[in-house]
């Protein structure tokens, strides 16, 4: 759906309430509440800084985006080893603050050999030898993803072992697919996962309620995905040429954004969320994320309305 389109689509059943949910966007307090991780004995600032923003970014960028992060409460930063040269951007910065951080990284490999060397490449990096988070990342298909990371030799033996040395000390994973998600949390406890938390998915497609109800009865917390993402691109909404890089429309709109931040955070078990990889997107989840109360039912039937003509992102067919 077009945005303007959408815009005008939803016009007479959320402007009121957008206008609302923006004029209450002034912060109760110049500091990201935090939120505990489950059992894990960590807090995490409710706005996660990804690793993402700072992708081919110059220095003195990077340097000042991720110390305003700081003077605003931000404690986690997410990177990977797939990220590019994400964590080589970073790394400058964060190596002095490294004791006072919530520091993150992820592998995508399955096999305990090519893990290892992700883990050490991002490890010299960032001149560290552990990881506060660890991910098993891009979880999709039980049998390509799951079943392989737990098979003998495979990253899950790697990781257990790192945990126990004490160079991993909490372990994840990041998902998209439910039956992923679900067989991985079958398998092993986990101390948190990835997950999309997005309200067009959940509020349409009914993508994802399960997986919170599942993490919920196992208390696993988790750190959320995609709630800044509206759509994914379609003939009549075509990804616009000046962001190649864009795989999904993102929310941009300040209104529309805090209603999607809030809801995010009213449902169970969400800790966190890490917003869009792009400077833009992030500073305005950083904006919102000060004063989030709780999401309304009028609010969440507004919701409902808004994403009725949209394209969801999941689940992925």
């Amino acid at each position: 759906m077009k945005r303007r389109s959408f815009i005008n689509t939803v016009a007479g059943s959320a402007a009121i309430l957008l206008s609302s949910s923006c004029s209450r966007s002034r912060p109760a307090t110049t500091t990201l509440a935090q939120r505990p991780l489950g059992k894990t004995g960590l807090k995490l600032s409710t706005i996660g800084f990804s690793g993402l923003v700072a992708r081919n970014r110059d220095p003195e960028s990077v340097e000042r985006v991720v110390h305003e992060s700081l003077e605003q409460g931000v404690n986690f930063f997410d990177g990977a080893a797939s990220y590019g040269n994400t964590e080589e951007k970073l790394a400058p910065v964060l190596r002095p603050l490294r004791d006072k951080i919530i520091l993150s990284s992820k592998t995508r490999e399955r096999a305990a050999e090519e893990a290892e060397k992700d883990f050490a490449q991002s490890c010299s990096i960032y001149h560290t030898d552990y990881f506060d988070l660890y991910l098993i990342h891009g979880i999709q298909d039980v049998e390509k993803d799951v079943n392989a990371a737990f098979n003998p030799g495979g990253v899950m033996d790697w990781a257990l072992k790192k945990k126990e040395q004490g160079d991993i000390r909490f372990l994840g994973f990041s998902a998209h697919s439910t039956e992923a998600a679900l067989a991985a949390m079958e398998r092993y406890t986990f101390d948190f996962f990835y997950f999309p938390v997005s309200y067009v998915p959940a509020l349409k497609a009914g993508f994802g309620p399960n997986v919170l109800q599942y993490a919920h009865e196992k208390e696993l917390p988790c750190i959320a995905l995609k709630a800044m993402a509206r759509q994914k691109w379609s003939e009549e909404n075509p990804q616009p040429a000046e962001h190649p890089g864009r795989w999904y429309e993102p929310i941009e709109e300040a209104g529309e954004a805090r209603l999607a931040l809030r809801w995010t955070f009213s449902q169970q078990g969400v800790v966190s969320m890490l917003p869009p990889g792009e400077e833009g997107c992030y500073r305005l989840a950083l904006s919102l994320a000060h004063d989030l109360p709780p999401i309304t039912p009028q609010e969440t039937k507004t919701l409902e309305r808004m994403a009725e003509p949209m394209h969801p992102l999941f689940p992925r067919i």
